[in-house]
């Protein structure tokens, strides 16, 4: 009976123990409740807002994943390819010309820093040395390119240079020559590499933008990308009635907080919520659209598989130089990546258009403003062509001397320089000296002189030949004109102005014009034409320049008497009425600028002459 009761107690006790979770038991409280936690967040639920993220999310990588890569491969890569070869075929190789000359800086360094020289020299030179050994020891900063000087290598290059050349001792000339020599070829090896990196870059850039271009998009891309756009837009459309009563209450909120600040006599915090209050009024639904289209990209953004980060940089040039067998896998994760980072914008231009297209009432204001526009200049130009001959223009002085400076050169017998400066054929000023031209050709005719144009524009060039022949051809002498006298001179600002002043100082002219844009060369030019003795006009709107011709010249045509002067002489219906515009769009601006002023003393809360004119 006791061996029975003994077997059955052994018995009952195993089966317990079989019974109990020996892992449970062991666990301490603390990482069961981190276990809960982590399967809490593997089941999160997503919102609808986040759904919607994630699906417009995962049809923007269907698109990049279905973009044929090898296409363009097979497009770029001879074309990248031919960069990098012609950069080491040409002349010298690259590594082997810079490594003699790292050996040159080497031996000379160690001799400088040996001989008589400043500590301060000793010591940068010390730096740069320490750089050179390593490049010479293989440890390179840029594998494709032995001795490559980084921005920062030039900055110190041109230190010890400097340095060098403050120490004049004769006794370290040879290793300074040698030094500099050095540097010259080195940093030509560095300039020429970057160019090359930057050519393969604007490549690469150029052929996979133009994949997504709007004038080359696919129709498959351009197709998926509208779609994701307007379901995401449609979300927020939906949200516009409480943006709209959002900004309204942030409107009624701080005008009532402004009144308590009004009847608390609190004047600082009055003016604080006045200000608050005025920039809330500004505040319109695109706006608020703008910065949901920010808010929910980022969201979408967060559930994009990003490609990884991969650029055109030193690695590919190596890997191109030495045909590396993993050259194709690494180039074209760089298309991947262009093309990836170019869908994304794409898709941010997509979707912010699709939420803003449409009437935008708040620039009401500019609508009705460009009508207003094109009705006053109809109205104006109708009236100036029927009135050309009898509308008022102020005489300026100079354009009275241009008459007495052209019959003084008839009396002299001694030709009229006239040059437009350094603006192109679509600069405003050099349009006005063409008409100025046009006038002052017609009175050299008249008075039978002499007119030379030396050019800096060969554009200009041949719109003042025309300029000249129709002044000739309107004063009746068309035979007169002289084609040689207009002539291409240099496309290069100081060349230009030393070779106006020796063509002043050579013919000694009677009169000098000179109407344009000009820049630093203006002194030298006017310079040139007091000391020949010349009766000089110029003008121009620049205001950096007006000083000089002021002091240089006998009269000048100060900022906007320039137009006045080409629409006074040419009498074109188009320039006069662009000048009688300007002059009433500163008369409505003015009238504009007092009635606010008035309206803000009398009473501040009278902003509505603020909010018209303000576009957003």
């Amino acid at each position: 009976m006791k061996k029975i009761l003994t077997t059955l107690s052994i018995l009952f006790s195993a089966l317990y123990l079989c019974a109990q979770d020996p892992v449970t038991e062991a666990v301490p409280d603390s990482v069961a409740a981190a276990d809960s936690a982590a399967v809490a967040e593997e089941v999160k639920v997503l919102s609808d807002e986040e759904l919607l993220c994630k699906q417009a999310a995962e049809d923007l990588m269907k698109i990049y994943e279905s973009w044929d890569v090898k296409r363009d491969y097979d497009i770029l890569m001879p074309r990248i390819k031919s960069y990098a070869d012609n950069y080491y075929a040409t002349g010298k190789d690259p590594d082997e010309s810079n490594q003699k000359d790292l050996q040159v800086l080497r031996e000379n360094y160690k001799k400088l820093i040996n001989s008589e020289i400043s500590e301060l020299l000793k010591n940068l030179i010390r730096v740069d040395l320490e750089r050179v050994d390593k490049e010479l020891a293989g440890e390179q900063k840029n594998p494709a390119l032995l001795g490559y000087l980084e921005k920062s290598d030039f900055d110190k290059i041109k230190v010890i240079e400097e340095a060098l050349v403050k120490e004049k001792a004769s006794s370290i000339s040879k290793e300074v020559n040698a030094i500099r020599s050095s540097y010259k070829n080195i940093r030509r090896y560095s300039i020429s590499f970057d160019e090359m990196l930057d050519a393969i870059y604007s490549e690469i850039t150029r052929f996979t933008d133009k994949r997504l271009y709007f004038l080359y998009i696919e129709d498959p891309i351009k197709g998926g990308l509208d779609a994701i756009a307007e379901d995401l837009a449609a979300y927020v459309r939906i949200k516009e009635p409480e943006f709209k009563q959002k900004i309204q209450d942030d409107i009624d909120e701080l005008y009532a907080e402004k009144n308590k600040a009004i009847e608390a006599g609190d004047k600082d915090l009055q003016k604080k919520y006045y200000n608050q209050w005025v920039e809330a009024r500004k505040v319109n639904i695109d706006k608020v659209n703008s910065i949901e289209v920010s808010r929910i990209t980022a969201i979408v953004g967060g559930f994009l598989t990003a490609p990884g980060s991969y650029d055109v940089n030193f690695d590919l040039v190596q890997k191109l130089r030495t045909d590396s067998p993993d050259l194709k896998v690494y180039f074209e994760n760089i298309l991947k990546a262009k093309f990836y980072n170019d869908l994304v914008t794409k898709f941010k231009n997509y979707f912010r258009f699709e939420v803003e297209k449409g009437y935008r009432t708040y620039r009401t204001n500019i609508l009705i403003s460009t009508f207003f526009f094109f009705i006053l200049f109809f109205y104006v130009f109708t009236t100036v062509k029927k009135k050309k001959d009898s509308i008022y223009i102020r005489r300026i002085p100079g354009l009275d001397a241009i008459d007495d400076a052209v019959g003084r050169a008839t009396e002299m017998g001694k030709p009229i320089i006239y040059d437009s400066g350094l603006g192109d054929f679509v600069n405003t000023q050099t349009i006005a000296s063409m008409l100025i031209l046009r006038s002052v050709a017609k009175k050299v005719a008249e008075f039978k002189a002499e007119i030379i144009y030396p050019a800096y524009n060969p554009m200009v060039l041949q719109v003042a030949e025309e300029m000249i022949a129709s002044g000739f051809l309107d004063a009746g002498y068309p035979e007169d004109h002289k084609k040689d006298n207009c002539f291409f001179m240099v496309q290069d600002q100081f060349a230009f102005a030393a070779g106006l002043s020796g063509l002043i100082a050579r013919k000694k002219p009677a009169t000098a014009l000179h109407f344009g844009y000009y820049a630093a060369e203006s002194l030298l030019i006017s310079e040139a034409g007091f000391a020949a003795g010349a009766i000089q006009v110029a003008g121009t709107t620049e205001a950096t320049q007006l000083p000089f011709f002021i002091t240089s010249c006998d009269y000048t045509l100060i900022g906007e008497e320039l137009y006045a002067a080409a629409a006074y002489l040419s009498r074109d219906a188009q320039v006069l009425s662009n000048l009688k515009l300007s002059d009433y769009g500163k008369v409505i601006f003015g009238v504009l600028f007092l009635i606010g002023t008035i309206m803000l003393t009398i009473n501040s809360d009278w902003t509505f002459i603020a909010d018209l004119l303000d576009t957003h």
